[in-house]
């Protein structure tokens, strides 16, 4: 275990409480104000120069306000040395308003309850306490009362889940600091490249002749996901979808049927193709267009309309290159990791293959990331959602250690 400094007054109990708290304040998709707001007080009265920024959310007709807002913090430094910026969103997983399958929760998705060396809530894995990590780390960066030779930033962003909305209004607020940590449950695996994906629609229109379904939307889509494949299986080689196999990313691309809706003589399918480096959404597209045009020659009754993204405000995750693992922040997580566990880490896709985040959006503009977070996923999603909360220790100690050294 390292003695260093910024560790000296660190508590271990603060980032389990301040984890408790945090889930105790409910931050649904596009429901994240409250949350942002107490944020935001969190770390002003710490002495943070913090911003409460506004997301619009133009795309969401019903929505009571038509905005959420989101919370940036800084510890300024004098503009010698790189600036650092740890981030996690604070949007959590819900299914039509509610947690998933909450009648067979035995916690309260909002208490926060500690049992057997796990904190249970809703969001305890995805990811309050990745944003309990965050603002603790800072907290005791700024306890010791060091010098900062560059930013050390604490973003608390929304919509991570709704295409990297909170991310993305930050990247256009002007925010660009050298490097970044997102904090995504990744059992603290060292996560220097992950997927993408492209989301979207395939629309069928059928006729109806005396109420009766003589071209059926029903049955059409039905050739849609038979031309898919099986659900998230790795699609192969040189078959409708045109990728480079990446050797970080194994069994990737994937796709998968996510709904199917129906009204009266139309049929509409949402799908979610997990996307690699190299790839695009408008390769994709047009590799949608292919394979569903070769539906259409065959069958001249099968009318498609294809719609990517889902919609103009939300985005689709694009895949990035891998981050270097000689990077100063990798290389620095890397070796805080090994000081306070005593054990390497893994370093590539990790624990996380398969999933997206806003590292996606922020490398897309030149800061340089890396994904290094507590939680293991066994399945998602989850109920009884739970996190071990040695790991919550272990990533605010490595975080810290990191956010001293990168800034300082």
């Amino acid at each position: 275990m390292t003695s260093h400094p910024v560790l000296s007054s660190f508590d271990s109990s603060e980032p389990i409480a301040l984890a408790q708290e945090l889930i105790r304040v409910p931050s649904y998709l596009w429901h994240e104000s409250a949350v942002g707001h107490w944020v935001a007080d969190w770390m002003a009265a710490r002495g943070f120069v913090v911003e409460l920024q506004t997301v619009p959310l133009p795309h969401l007709a019903n929505h009571p306000t038509g905005v959420t807002h989101q919370a940036i913090g800084t510890l300024r430094g004098d503009g010698t040395g790189p600036s650092l910026m740890l981030c996690g969103h604070t949007d959590t997983s819900d299914w039509q308003g509610r947690p998933f399958r909450e009648d067979e929760w035995t916690h309260d998705p909002f208490a926060g309850d500690i049992e057997d060396g796990y904190l249970y809530g809703l969001g305890a894995i995805n990811m309050k306490a990745g944003v309990a990590s965050i603002l603790m780390a800072a907290e005791a960066v700024r306890r010791t009362g060091v010098r900062l030779k560059g930013d050390l930033i604490v973003a608390c962003v929304v919509a991570e889940t709704g295409g990297g909305v909170g991310a993305q209004h930050l990247i256009q607020s002007g925010l660009r600091p050298d490097y970044c940590i997102v904090t995504e449950a990744g059992n603290l695996d060292v996560g220097v490249i992950s997927v993408g994906y492209v989301q979207g629609k395939v629309k069928i229109v059928g006729e109806f002749k005396h109420r009766v379904p003589y071209i059926n939307p029903i049955e059409k889509i039905c050739k849609v996901i038979e031309a898919f494949g099986p659900a998230y299986t790795p699609i192969p080689k040189d078959s409708w979808l045109r990728y480079a196999p990446h050797p970080l990313i194994p069994g990737f691309p994937r796709m998968a049927v996510r709904n199917i809706e129906h009204f009266q003589n139309t049929t509409t399918l949402s799908f979610d193709l997990r996307i690699i480096p190299g790839m695009t959404e408008e390769s994709v597209i047009e590799d949608l267009h292919g394979l569903l045009g070769s539906i259409a020659a065959d069958d001249p009754e099968f009318k498609y309309e294809l719609i990517v993204p889902l919609s103009a405000q939300q985005p689709n995750m694009p895949a990035q290159p891998a981050t270097p693992v000689t990077s100063p922040v990798v290389d620095s997580v890397i070796r805080q990791h090994k000081a306070v566990t005593q054990q390497d880490t893994n370093v590539g896709a990790g624990h996380r293959i398969g999933a997206t985040a806003d590292t996606c959006h922020f490398k897309g503009v030149g800061i340089t990331c890396v994904e290094y977070g507590p939680g293991y996923i066994p399945i998602w999603p989850m109920v009884d959602e739970r996190i071990e909360i040695e790991q919550i220790v272990t990533a605010t100690k490595v975080l810290a250690l990191t956010a001293a050294e990168i800034c300082s």
